[in-house]
């Protein structure tokens, strides 16, 4: 039998062959890229995670020491505030003695401000949601900023637009986080500074430094606050211990102040960033469930107010 030559007409079925085999390896090869991309980026997030949880195991065990700590130094400290008080009663006719009472007094009080932030960052703190007008916050939290503002002559520039925005929050926690970030502002700020209390754009802050992956701060249901001031700004090598508890660049206060903002921030299912403003300064988005409503003029009727508690000239 005569074996049979191949033709030159049937050439290109085997080039057809070899372009399909190479086809389907440059598929294959892509495929491979891409699910290696994909594990690298699955590695980095599970990563991210670990660390995060890691980071909440440690302020949990923190936290519940600290409560600890906070009660038992609460007992004494009841006590020496009241026998201060009776002592400067009682030195009414001696001026030099009583004011030395005043001070203990003074020093009772401000460790008794310690230990409540202790407790605030230490507690559970489930908030109550409600539905609460912006501007109602606002100028509560700025009535009790007033005597600061004009001590300091720092001017406070609030955003009317926050009139028109609605909470779902608990208006409590709420003030306790802008009372402390508006402090944090006013110190940064200084004699004669500025701080802004505007409204942002949703999805604003993703480029600043947030200290966990819980709420991103661009949902369509976060509403961001930020809090701006003209200070020296926050030092890159501080930015991502802003948020840890007892850190502080000041030479007094607890350093709880940002983590209880944080914690409050967590709990509404919401975020807090931190960056530095373009023209100079600190810059701290609160991100919070909230919409807003379809006129505020309630709210802006509060905020007319709320813009004349000012501590100098703009």
């Amino acid at each position: 039998m005569m074996m049979r030559t191949p033709t030159l007409t049937e050439e290109p079925d085997l080039v057809t062959i070899l372009q399909t085999y190479n086809d389907v390896t440059e598929r294959l090869k892509r495929s491979h890229e891409t699910l290696l991309a994909e594990v690298a980026r699955l590695h980095d997030e599970l990563h991210e995670k670990n660390r995060e949880l890691q980071r909440r195991e440690r302020l949990a065990a923190l936290g519940e020491m600290s409560a600890g700590m906070a009660h038992e130094i609460r007992n004494p400290l009841g006590g020496i505030g009241l026998y201060a008080s009776l002592l400067e009663r009682d030195l009414i006719d001696r001026p030099g003695e009583r004011d030395v009472a005043r001070r203990i007094s003074a020093g009772v009080q401000n460790l008794e401000n310690i230990v409540r932030d202790i407790l605030s960052f230490a507690g559970d703190g489930e908030p109550r949601l409600t539905h609460v007008l912006m501007a109602n916050v606002l100028d509560s939290v700025l009535s009790q900023t007033a005597p600061r503002v004009s001590a300091l002559e720092v001017v406070i520039r609030v955003d009317a637009r926050l009139a028109a925005v609605e909470l779902w929050c608990d208006a409590a926690q709420v003030e306790r986080a802008l009372l402390n970030l508006i402090y944090n502002a006013l110190d940064a700020a200084g004699s004669g500074g500025r701080v802004w209390v505007r409204l942002g754009e949703r999805g604003l802050g993703s480029n600043l430094y947030a200290p966990s992956l819980k709420g991103d701060g661009a949902a369509d249901d976060l509403v961001p606050i930020v809090i701006e001031d003209d200070g020296p700004g926050i030092a890159p090598g501080c930015l991502q211990q802003v948020f840890n508890p007892f850190f502080t660049t000041k030479d007094h206060g607890t350093g709880l102040g940002l983590a209880i903002v944080h914690r409050i921030a967590e709990a509404h299912d919401g975020c807090v960033r931190a960056g530095n403003r373009a023209g100079g300064g600190a810059c701290f988005v609160l991100s919070l469930p909230g919409s807003f409503q379809s006129d505020g003029k309630e709210g802006r009727e509060v905020l007319l107010g709320v813009q004349s508690i000012t501590g100098g000239d703009e």
